[in-house]
């Protein structure tokens, strides 16, 4: 009986995480006994660091992750042999290329690195970031520090900022010394088991929606689902970072049928899954909220097969298909917008009719400062039999405030006049121009436009009151 009870006690205390007064590089240092020979490390309290995870097995220890910065991981690995108590190290295994996952693979070169066979791609992406991000990261930071500098001490802001400001200064500290970024040496396509002796690692694609070489990893001793950083139902900060949306990004290869096959394996085996975990300390997920975002990508796969059949078009998807009326659960859920959605369902459509988008095929071009002709090619297409592009009102029209947000006027005045030209009967199109126009100083022009909105749209409150202040501007 007393063997039991201290059985039991020392099953409590495998669960309990712990924060001591250690700190690395100016952020607290958290570990989480997850039960014997399993672990997860991470730094901070507010940011929305990267976990790391250890296994203790037969053939030596297993890490999940890096935090992504060389220095960083070196000491984290430290941590790791000291809390297991032994050093052994053997297999790093990446759940996706994202650099606050594989940055610090270098400080496990000693190991078998083990990913999907499209990180290494998404790495010589990442690499050819570098010089912009050189130029990004001294702007962002100097905001940052400004930021902190307006607050008061009590301010509750002042902690996550802080911790944030440490966060990228050493990813900017990284990003200078230009270490190389390691791919795995041992990868994979669609699924790969690695039998360690007394712990199994199932790896299993379900990439093409946060990244294109997201890995899903089950280990059945430990009864633990490890996500990446694909979804979270939970989300424990106000800032949840990487896994802040749950959507079907563009650009990127996708395998919906080969994504939904996994899923559907990972998710069979439920009575094994005791916990499903993201691969950053501030989400969790439930097993209901993980099987309810892979219905969400089926029900629209499958609607999409059958619209296109049925020579139906994205309009008609896109108003069949809303959070509100079709995923009501979903739509309050951590992960999903209505913004979201469009994109999901924009992307999918791309996927299953061969159309790509006219918007952000425009939105490049214009970008790039393309020629006139290149972009009426594109516009030839509108209203053809069988086009090669999808004309979307208000994706056209989110592209012209992209444009502004970024104050590239011009660009933003061009996007809009060819979503006049496209949708002349819509009010809302004139009302963005004349937003546009305003900003480029064209007055006059500005007036006509909102003039045009209200008189298809007398409802147009906020244009009756841009014209009541140039009206008013004028007289003064």
């Amino acid at each position: 009986m007393r063997t039991k009870i201290l059985m039991a006690v020392v099953a409590t205390l495998l669960a309990v995480s712990w924060t001591g007064a250690e700190e690395i590089a100016g952020l607290p240092l958290h570990s989480e006994i997850l039960g014997d020979g399993a672990i997860r490390v991470w730094l901070g309290d507010h940011a929305s660091t990267t976990t790391v995870m250890a296994f203790a097995t037969e053939k030596g220890i297993v890490v999940v992750d890096t935090f992504g910065v060389p220095e960083i991981d070196a000491q984290l690995r430290e941590v790791i042999a000291r809390e297991l108590g032994r050093s052994d190290f053997a297999f790093l295994i990446n759940t996706h290329e994202h650099r606050d996952h594989t940055g610090g693979n270098s400080a496990y070169d000693d190991c078998t690195i083990v990913g999907h066979e499209l990180i290494a791609g998404g790495l010589v992406k990442t690499a050819g970031l570098r010089d912009f991000q050189l130029q990004w990261y001294p702007g962002h930071i100097a905001e940052m520090e400004e930021e902190l500098q307006g607050l008061e001490p009590g301010d509750p802001k002042v902690a996550a900022l802080r911790e944030n400001l440490i966060y990228n200064r050493l990813f900017f500290k990284a990003l200078k010394e230009n270490q190389d970024l390691l791919p795995p040496t041992l990868t994979f396509s669609d699924r790969m088991t690695l039998d360690l002796g007394d712990t199994t690692f199932e790896l299993s694609y379900i990439g093409g929606m946060h990244t294109a070489s997201d890995t899903a990893i089950f280990v059945p001793e430990h009864h633990l689902l490890l996500t990446g950083d694909l979804m979270a139902d939970v989300w424990l900060t106000d800032a949840p970072g990487c896994l802040g949306s749950f959507l079907v990004r563009d650009r990127m290869p996708h395998d919906f049928p080969r994504f939904l096959a996994n899923w559907d394996r990972l998710l069979a085996q439920k009575d094994q899954i005791e916990t499903l975990m993201p691969a950053h300390w501030n989400g969790e997920l439930s097993y209901d909220g993980a099987k309810a975002r892979v219905e969400y990508v089926r029900t629209l796969w499958d609607g999409i097969l059958v619209a296109t059949k049925e020579n139906k078009n994205i309009e008609y998807v896109l108003s069949e298909y809303t959070l509100a009326a079709h995923f009501p659960d979903l739509a309050e859920s951590p992960g999903f917008s209505e913004q979201g959605n469009f994109s999901s369902i924009a992307e999918l459509w791309r996927e299953v009719s061969g159309q790509a988008s006219a918007a952000r095929t425009l939105y490049r071009l214009l970008e790039e400062g393309a020629d006139a002709a290149s972009i009426a090619e594109v516009l030839a297409e509108h209203n053809v039999e069988s086009p090669d592009y999808f004309f979307l009102e208000s994706e056209l029209n989110a592209y012209g405030y992209i444009f502004l947000q970024r104050d590239m006027v011009d660009e933003a005045v061009k996007m809009f006049e060819i979503n006049v030209g496209l949708f002349p009967e819509s009010w809302n199109v004139y009302d963005s121009l004349g937003e546009a126009l305003l900003r480029a100083g064209d007055t006059d022009k500005a007036v006509a436009m909102y003039q045009k909105s209200l008189f298809l749209n007398p409802e147009n409150t906020s244009g009756q009151e841009v014209l009541l202040r140039i009206q008013g501007a004028e007289k003064t």
